[in-house]
């Protein structure tokens, strides 16, 4: 893997993805001391809301507080399928590695998720956090 690939990092609307965000940051600052790019990425399906917040507006800042702390590229995406936008947006920016959080409490949804997110990208490294 280049060097130069960039790290995508996988976010929701929620508070706790700051920590994704944080290692994602640490992640591309681990090799050879160049930054490799890191990107942050929240893609929506069509006719969902943005965030899982009441306030979208505020969820959306978080956000991209967050990315500019990191010196990172905020994406937002909207589309019909969640993990083809994901997988297109990898492909694009030639990104090595993706970090997604865990199942946790939901997870059967969120590890079918990351499966078929696996599926659509097998030559990246996940680093599921």
């Amino acid at each position: 893997m280049s060097e130069k690939k960039g790290i995508m990092v996988c976010v929701t609307g929620q508070r706790s993805c700051e920590r994704l965000i944080l290692h994602g940051l640490k992640r591309s600052e681990e090799e050879g001391g160049e930054k490799r790019p890191l990107y942050i990425v929240h893609s929506v399906q069509n006719g969902q809301r943005f965030m899982n917040s009441k306030d979208e507006a505020d969820a959306i800042d978080y956000l991209f507080t967050c990315a500019q702390y990191a010196c990172a590229e905020l994406t937002i995406l909207r589309c019909d399928n969640v993990e083809q936008s994901l997988a297109d947006f990898a492909h694009e920016h030639d990104v090595g590695v993706i970090v997604l959080g865990s199942p946790g409490e939901k997870g059967e949804h969120n590890g079918k998720f990351g499966r078929n997110l696996q599926e659509l990208l097998p030559e990246i490294e996940f680093d599921v956090r």
